[in-house]
């Protein structure tokens, strides 16, 4: 556990949540070690991989004690015995709830399991989408050393978000989330479970016209990069058709 209630916040900007407020790490390479530390917790991350994280190509020939002062720095930060030293190694070792992103995925395990029960599940994955402030680790996102995590955490953030939206449609929210739906599948056109809960969401606000319109959109979307829409959403068109 870190000193002081702290917690460890990727899930945009690299910083140092306290009960008194944000906490700044420091510059670019000490939020690079601190991101690298965090995506391997309760891991040795080889001293080699840390040094390529903050240098690539260009690392200095005091690379060792640079990086030794960084750790130093951060073992002020969050507590004398969260970094240890293991072989060639460091390790930041920290409990579930002291990195966002930890939580962040506890709590959609949580709301996985909760799909007889909508109401909990929505509660589970708004607590969870309320961790996130940006993209995860913030200006380091496009870093080689972050892209395959970023990726990772940004399609956990997606299903969150369909779990809250299909909970919300099994609570009859219907009218409530079009809003929500119409945002998320203009960020995210490709994604054809959420062009589904919109044209559900539509055509159970008794707005049919405009759930056939979705569907067009979505069939013109995928259209264009040679995909066509699956059985879900045409069984879908069918029954709106129907019902008109």
């Amino acid at each position: 556990m870190l000193r002081d209630g702290r917690m460890i916040r990727v899930l945009g900007p690299i910083d140092i949540a306290t009960p008194e407020g944000e906490l700044s790490v420091g510059g670019r390479h000490a939020r690079a070690l601190l991101g690298a530390l965090a995506s391997g917790v309760n891991h040795a991350v080889p001293i080699d991989h840390l040094e390529e994280v903050l240098w690539a190509d260009d690392r200095p020939a005091s690379a060792d004690n640079t990086l030794q002062s960084y750790v130093s720095h951060l073992r002020g930060l969050l507590g004398a015995d969260s970094i240890v030293r293991v072989d060639h190694s460091y390790q930041l070792n920290v409990g579930p709830a002291d990195i966002d992103a930890l939580r962040f995925e506890a709590l959609l395990v949580e709301a996985a399991a909760l799909e007889e029960m909508p109401e909990e599940r929505f509660r589970r994955c708004r607590e969870a989408l309320r961790l996130w402030r940006g993209r995860p680790f913030g200006d380091l996102a496009d870093d080689e050393a972050f892209k395959l995590e970023t990726y990772r955490l940004e399609e956990m953030r997606l299903t969150a978000m369909e779990y809250s939206l299909e909970a919300e449609l099994a609570l009859d929210r219907h009218e409530l989330i079009v809003g929500e739906l119409e945002s998320a599948v203009r960020e995210h056109p490709y994604h054809e479970r959420l062009w589904y809960l919109l044209i559900e969401a539509l055509a159970r606000s008794g707005r049919r016209v405009e759930a056939l319109r979705e569907v067009a959109n979505v069939r013109r979307i995928l259209g264009d990069v040679g995909l066509q829409v699956g059985n879900d959403i045409a069984e879908l068109e069918r029954r709106v058709l129907d019902d008109a």
